[in-house]
């Protein structure tokens, strides 16, 4: 997605640079082949001109093909420094010619060159447009000495230029700067996420264990009283069935001592299936339930869904697992259908007790945002919640964002 932004494009931004260079190299041509009858130029002159400029063309066209640092350039910007005055010689009095030549070293520089060395260049061509005279003979012309107010002109020009260049510079320098600050929170929340979900199933394997184990001690607390109980009805029954004739009294007491045993096995077991009837394992929570729902999305649609939970409890209780289902099976939805989106990226924070949760594609996004049935359902299902809706156009495409109160209960 990354590719499909101009100002992060490094190749892309290049090449848009290029073409600006050649729009400059045809305004020099174009105001060349207009004034040439008013310049009294020699017909050699006009061929030497032309070859000029195309090998100031070919030099720009080599530094942007070939990465140029160093001594490299800066043999470039010395030789295109002396097309610039060997060009300009005849035009003293039209300071066009030179501002579109300062101009192409200037596009050069923003693509070349760093911060600093850009003012370096800026410092320098202002330089030029000061120091540089006109008072020799070249290509068999009189010379005709440049005015101070030319001079001048010229000078806040390429001033202005220079300004607008570094602002640029330095802005683009922050964009990349922000844009890598961004890379690493993304992968910082990743890995969290990732810890996070292992945490989870680790706890959850935990959990299950310890039930499994529990239920196992209850087994077989009901398997060894039942076997007591009935091993010790069995010798009663089978001792009394010798005391009904013989010993009354003592067949009594054996019977009150097998009716207690009934009783306290009877007891034991209710109370083992209590504990088992308590022990359940815990159903699916909220990352379990995205889980399915955006993989089923992606499975049926082939649209790309990354999905990072950061911080994310596992459950978050049934009303807000509903709400935050519904937002994102809605968002998603949306992306596909209005947006023709090819990729979503899902993030989820919690900051503060308040669940953050931004969904962002790369689709067409919306001229003209109006909230229709699926939005201002969104919103209404949020603010059951006591959340909130906000969305709108990205450079990328399209994103919805949400925040939803949340107490942990446990």
């Amino acid at each position: 997605m990354e590719s499909g932004i101009l100002i992060f494009n490094r190749k892309l931004r290049k090449w848009v640079l290029f073409s600006m260079i050649l729009l400059c190299n045809f305004a020099i041509l174009f105001l060349f082949l207009l004034g040439r009858g008013n310049f009294n130029l020699p017909d050699s002159w006009q061929m030497q001109f032309l070859a000029i400029l195309i090998a100031n063309l070919i030099s720009s066209l080599v530094i942007f093909i070939i990465p140029a640092k160093g001594t490299f350039l800066a043999f470039i910007y010395m030789f295109q420094l002396g097309c610039k005055y060997l060009m300009t010689k005849p035009f003293s009095q039209n300071i066009w010619f030179e501002f579109f030549l300062l101009l192409i070293m200037m596009l050069e520089g923003i693509h070349l060159l760093s911060t600093a060395e850009l003012t370096f260049l800026s410092f320098i061509l202002m330089m030029t447009t000061l120091l540089t005279d006109h008072n020799d003979t070249l290509w068999g012309m009189e010379p005709v000495p440049r005015t101070w107010e030319l001079k001048l002109s010229l000078f806040i020009l390429i001033l202005i230029i220079a300004g607008l260049s570094i602002i640029i510079k330095i802005a683009y320098d922050l964009l990349i700067a922000h844009k890598e600050v961004i890379n690493n929170q993304k992968l910082v929340i990743r890995k969290l996420t990732t810890a996070n979900q292992g945490l989870q199933q680790y706890a959850n394997l935990a959990e299950e264990k310890s039930i499994i184990n529990e239920r196992l001690k209850m087994t077989r607390e009901i398997h060894d009283t039942v076997g007591y109980t009935l091993t010790n009805l069995l010798m009663m029954l089978e001792a009394s069935t010798d005391l009904i004739k013989t010993d009354p009294v003592k067949l009594e007491k054996l019977l009150h001592q097998a009716l207690g045993i009934i009783k306290t096995g009877h007891e034991d077991i209710r109370q083992a299936l209590r504990v088992l009837r308590n022990t359940k394992l815990k159903k699916s929570g909220s990352i379990e339930a995205i889980k399915n729902l955006t993989d089923i999305f992606r499975e049926s649609t082939g649209v790309e869904v990354r999905v990072e939970y950061g911080n994310l409890p596992r459950a978050l209780g049934r009303n807000v697992d509903h709400t935050i289902y519904r937002f994102l099976q809605e968002g998603m939805t949306n992306a596909l259908t209005h947006g023709d989106a090819k990729n979503i990226d899902i993030h989820f924070w919690l900051n503060d007790n308040i669940i953050h949760i931004n969904v962002e594609d790369d689709g067409r996004g919306s001229l003209n945002i109006e909230q229709g049935i699926g939005l201002k359902g969104m919103s209404e299902r949020l603010a059951e919640v006591g959340g909130t809706l906000d969305y709108g156009n990205t450079y990328l495409g399209f994103s919805l964002s949400a925040k939803i109160p949340w107490e942990n209960d446990d």
